[in-house]
């Protein structure tokens, strides 16, 4: 058995007696991850009732009782329980039954349209539409406001044409021209339009965040287990032997870079049986996986090579860990990060990492869309990595 391979086993095993480094490379970051994911995508995928009470009972109003509750577009109706749209409205008879529902949680808000109130829009004078909501609810007023905010501009978008025509030919006007300029719709419509295959799997993201964090402390463990053998005597017995202090080097390296990826495979498959997490192309999955660990790898060496004790070891990498975390954007949703943040990623390792796994999770992106970021860790992985062995090689020979 070669030394590297020697090295590697004895380090291995080493690391499995270990339980605080199971708990790093697997138990952390599978719990982390699951938790943030579960938590992320139940706020993700909320879904707000909204009730509607019609007081007034003209034309107007009807036309936004109907529009809420059906709306078409070329397509067949959707009603409000569809459960594709995420706001349901539901029709209630009183004020009073919407505050009682309001109240008890039979709905998240109401909107109220008052007596009189198409008449006073029709003379002009002041109408007020009523939104009840709970101060805790804030969302889900939100909501409400805005969609009441939306039947109000188009109110007053059929004002302003019926004041324009009145302007304009005074004759032309007649009940049977407001009651239809009332009930137009506005010619334009949004509709979403996704950029990619899928949505992205919360799970799989935060599953990807969190083993990237805890990846730091794990391939760190090979330097730490340098310096640790040198203050034991364990280390120069071994350069005793006919084995190079390279060949320590790598093996060591080599088993925290197994565990490390070990863990992170762990992740993968346990999210994606156990929580249904999409993380995409297996091959581009994997591949970013190796890289990822081949960068941390690089980082962690560096960053333990400056250390002189065990101690500062583990004080630098826990402030480097969440120095690149927080700038990385391993706590924050997908596509939540404000542009600066999503620009100070791009200098991180960990920032490229994650984009690559968003868009394979997205996108369904194959190897080949995810090459550029592959070549832009093992990039890190080179030159951080190279400068680490040197320094930490210096440091053997002292």
């Amino acid at each position: 058995m070669s030394g590297v391979a020697l090295i590697t086993r004895l380090e291995l095993m080493r690391r499995i007696r270990n339980r605080s480094a199971l708990v790093t490379a697997f138990i952390a970051p599978l719990v982390l991850g699951s938790v943030f994911g579960l938590l992320i995508g139940g706020i993700s995928g909320l879904k707000f009732t909204i009730g509607i009470v019609d007081r007034d009972n003209s034309a107007v109003s009807r036309a936004f009782v109907d529009g809420v509750l059906q709306r078409t577009g070329g397509q067949a109706p959707r009603r409000a329980g569809d459960a594709k749209d995420p706001v349901h409205f539901k029709v209630l008879t009183s004020q009073a039954a919407a505050r009682h529902a309001v109240d008890h949680g039979d709905v998240d808000a109401a909107i109220v349209v008052p007596s009189g109130f198409a008449e006073a829009t029709t003379r002009g004078t002041r109408a007020t539409l009523l939104v009840m909501r709970k101060p805790s609810l804030a969302v889900s007023g939100q909501v409400a406001q805005s969609v009441a905010g939306t039947f109000a501009a188009r109110v007053e978008q059929a004002n302003l044409a019926l004041a324009t025509v009145a302007s304009i030919r005074p004759q032309a006007m007649s009940q049977e021209l407001v009651a239809t300029v009332q009930q137009l719709r506005s010619p334009l419509t949004t509709r979403d339009v996704a950029m990619g295959a899928h949505a992205v799997s919360a799970t799989a993201f935060y599953g990807a965040a969190m083993a990237m964090v805890f990846l730091f402390f794990t391939v760190s463990f090979a330097a730490r287990s340098l310096m640790a053998d040198r203050r034991g005597g364990i280390l120069g017995r071994i350069l005793a032997t006919p084995t190079p202090a390279g060949a320590v080097i790598a093996g060591k390296a080599l088993a925290v870079s197994i565990l490390a990826l070990a863990g992170f495979v762990t992740v993968w498959l346990v999210t994606t049986i156990a929580f249904g997490a999409r993380w995409g192309d297996p091959v581009a999955v994997f591949v970013l996986m190796l890289a990822t660990v081949a960068t941390l790898g690089g980082h962690g060496t560096f960053v333990c090579s400056l250390a002189r004790t065990e101690q500062q070891a583990d004080s630098y990498t826990s402030a480097v860990t969440f120095v690149l975390a927080l700038l990385g954007g391993n706590f924050i949703g997908p596509g939540q990060a404000p542009g600066l943040l999503r620009r100070l990623a791009l200098f991180t390792p960990n920032g490229w990492s994650l984009r690559a796994f968003t868009e394979v999770s997205a996108d369904a992106a194959g190897l080949a869309r995810v090459a550029g970021p592959v070549v832009v860790l093992l990039a890190f992985a080179l030159a951080f990595g190279a400068v680490g062995i040197v320094r930490v090689r210096r440091g053997l020979a002292q």
